[in-house]
């Protein structure tokens, strides 16, 4: 049985974990113990969080070191960006591995999801060469420090 007047006491008091296992633990109105009914009460609170949610929880510990050093956002911003764009190739590449090892596929169902698979790891290998090339010039024009540009070149890889 859920005590309501204990729940509004802990969402109006903030009533600590250990107070509220002991609360929950008390002799209910009919003088039976929850611990002798075999309840426990959870303490705590559940948090769904989204894909996306989760994509960038990630990406902020794996940016860190981009976060942390002493570049111009705009240049931090273009290392994520290429890093997510690395991140993506490697999903491909991944992805056209298990299909070239899935035997169980139609020859040419597969042999077409290849050809597909191979255009879109192109497309991306020259997204990310671009997105490099496009940076540095950036950087240069900049008037970037050559040692801002080579922690920025080692933050790229």
């Amino acid at each position: 049985m859920i005590k309501m007047d204990v729940l509004t006491q802990v969402l109006n008091r903030g009533i600590s974990s250990s107070e509220l296992r002991s609360t929950f633990a008390s002799t209910d109105a009919t003088g039976t113990s929850d611990k002798k009914m075999g309840i426990k009460a959870e303490v705590g609170i559940h948090v769904d969080i989204s894909p996306l949610g989760l994509q960038k929880s990630k990406n902020t510990g794996r940016d860190k070191d981009i976060d942390e050093s002493e570049l111009p956002d705009d240049v931090k911003n273009s290392l994520k960006a290429i890093r997510n764009q690395q991140e993506e190739l490697e999903e491909k590449r991944e992805e056209l591995q298990k299909l070239m090892n899935n035997n169980s596929m139609p020859a040419e169902e597969k042999e077409q999801k290849v050809k597909q698979l191979q255009a879109e790891i192109g497309n991306l290998v020259r997204a990310v060469a671009d997105a490099k090339s496009q940076l540095l010039s950036s950087m240069q024009e900049q008037g970037l420090s050559d040692q801002q540009i080579q922690k920025a070149m080692m933050l790229m890889d």
